[in-house]
């Protein structure tokens, strides 16, 4: 087991300077709204994905008034220290042990997590990008061919789309195209393989975690491809419509996961509250699927997660986190909201303007 012995933090949000120590079980945030729940589960993510919840620049992060932020983590057993900066007009600095990485990405991977926010209801109700994003983000800590693939699809996405620009103004031979689509079908190729393989182990576990919540209805998973037949052929047949368009209308880069309940698209006839359990039951599964891969479970970040539930699904919530098996993270507005039994095996942290006192 893998778990987040201390999170230290300076500059960060609205967050004091301030050094913490968890339980290798369950720790639970309690406070008011705006008082730094949130920041601090999201301090911890960073240092598990290299990436900030909110916001979509790093820079937010920041706190008004300071030039840079840092984030430190003593990760257990093994005694490894990890480390994220952050600075205005600056790359963000990824550290292990003190020692700058490479990337921020070669984080990834060294304290995997799985997170829900406010914000992933998107995979219930928004546009592909939100479901993708969570394949990439999940699949990219649990497997390292993955990231190398991912990563690798990426680069040659952004010069192919570079290209179709340019071509809209002169012309650029086939073979230069070619060039890169060679790399994006063997990448492109492997990721949809690792995305069925994985979804498949996943499942299961979603469709049992959904009943768990007292939903009788049945929570199906689906991959979705856009083009219905080989990569390479695709990307010879519709070049000159991706020209037009300026950007590559064919990849993984444009699958989706669909979610359904008896068949029928969340999304599109969901109501809210099946929307909310099917994005619960979710993340849930994508932690058992996790551990089923990684050998151990990943920290699981579960961020106000009781407000719109009620009491039975509450109840199931609880028994779901405390059988985890792992380190849990769970913001409330009140410790209560938990239940005893919860309250009981946990590590409370008041937090209040900022700041963290363990009650």
């Amino acid at each position: 087991m893998i778990w987040l012995e201390s999170l230290g933090v300076e500059g960060y949000r609205n967050l004091a300077t301030m050094r913490l120590e968890f339980a290798p079980g369950i720790n639970v945030f309690s406070g008011k709204n705006a008082q730094g729940k949130t920041s601090l589960l999201e301090s911890i993510y960073l240092l598990s994905s290299s990436q900030v919840l909110r916001g979509s620049r790093d820079g937010e992060a920041i706190q008004d008034g300071v030039e840079s932020a840092q984030v430190r983590g003593e990760v257990a057993p093994m005694g490894t220290e990890l480390g994220v900066d952050l600075g205005h007009g600056k790359r963000k600095k990824a550290l292990i042990n003190s020692s700058g990485l490479p990337r921020a990405s070669d984080l990834i991977g060294r304290l995997p997590s799985v997170v829900f926010w406010s914000g992933d209801l998107t995979l219930a109700t928004g546009d592909p990008a939100a479901r993708r994003l969570m394949l990439d983000t999940e699949l990219s800590q649990i497997f390292p061919a993955y990231l190398k693939a991912f990563s690798a699809f990426k680069r040659a996405l952004q010069q192919r789309n570079a290209l179709l620009k340019m071509a809209k103004e002169r012309f650029v031979a086939d073979e230069v195209f070619e060039s890169w689509e060679v790399q994006m079908v063997a990448s492109g190729e492997q990721m949809r393989q690792i995305r069925g393989s994985w979804l498949e182990t996943l499942r299961p576990f979603a469709v049992e975690t959904h009943a768990a919540m007292g939903r009788s209805e049945a929570l199906g998973l689906e991959y979705i491809t856009k083009e219905p037949g080989d990569l390479a052929i695709q990307f010879a047949m519709e070049r000159r419509r991706e020209i037009a368009r300026g950007s590559t209308l064919f990849g993984p880069h444009r699958d989706d996961l669909e979610l359904t309940i008896d068949g029928r698209s969340v999304r599109l006839f969901g109501s809210q509250g099946q929307q909310r359990t099917a994005v619960i039951s979710l993340k849930i599964a994508v932690m058992h699927a996790a551990q089923a891969t990684l050998g151990f479970p990943p920290l699981l970040l579960l961020d106000d997660i009781f407000s719109d539930l009620d009491q039975e699904r509450r109840k199931a919530l609880v028994e779901l986190a405390m059988g985890a098996g792992g380190q849990v993270f769970i913001t409330c507005t009140e410790s209560e909201q938990a239940g005893d039994s919860l309250i009981g095996a946990a590590k409370v942290f008041r937090v209040q303007s900022g700041q963290v006192e363990e009650e």
